[in-house]
């Protein structure tokens, strides 16, 4: 046998694999999930730049409660995270992939609806409406219940060096994850 023919050979072997397994170049996901003393929920879109690296760019609203002078304090929180995730673990049969990564955020956060008067008359001292700025770093785990379609778990832990009501949010999700191409 040529060496032509053996590299032809095994090349084919290895391009049949590929478009075997559990490889795609674009997915999204939505997930609803808890903040520190809240919920909130995500929007993500993954491209992937390689085999196991890809962009997570992904829209977040968060509704939790802080309380001042002992009155819960509603904060809203509508932010935009992009980050590079890489996977650290992934089985042979390609049906479950965990990653991590991190990037930056920005975003808009609201406090007490950004009234500045509590309903006890008395005035906020921190401001009810600001842009805020970070980074975070997170987890995303994904296991494949079929080529397209896979059960999609998120942990981030997001830090906004401006916000006036906690710098660290953490975030813990859970939803689906739809396989585009």
């Amino acid at each position: 046998m040529s060496f032509n023919r053996s590299l032809l050979i095994i090349t084919l072997f290895f391009v049949s694999l590929i478009s075997y397994s559990q490889s795609h170049k674009i997915a999204a996901s939505l997930t609803g999930g808890i903040v520190q003393d809240g919920f909130s929920g995500m929007a993500t879109l993954d491209y992937k730049v390689n085999e196991f690296d890809y962009l997570q760019l992904n829209l977040q609203a968060s509704f939790s409660e802080i309380e001042l002078e002992n009155i819960d304090v509603p904060v809203d929180l509508y932010s935009f995270n992009g980050g590079f995730f890489f996977d650290i673990l992934r089985n042979n049969s390609r049906t479950f992939a965990l990653s991590i990564g991190a990037g930056g955020t920005i975003g808009y956060e609201t406090i007490n609806g950004g009234d500045e008067v509590l309903e006890n008359n008395s005035l906020l001292t921190i401001d009810t409406g600001k842009i805020v700025y970070g980074a975070y770093a997170g987890i995303d785990a994904d296991i494949f219940l079929n080529s397209t379609l896979a059960l999609n778990i998120k942990a981030n832990e997001i830090y906004h060096i401006n916000s006036d009501v906690g710098e660290f949010t953490p975030y813990v999700g859970l939803g689906a994850k739809l396989i585009l191409k």
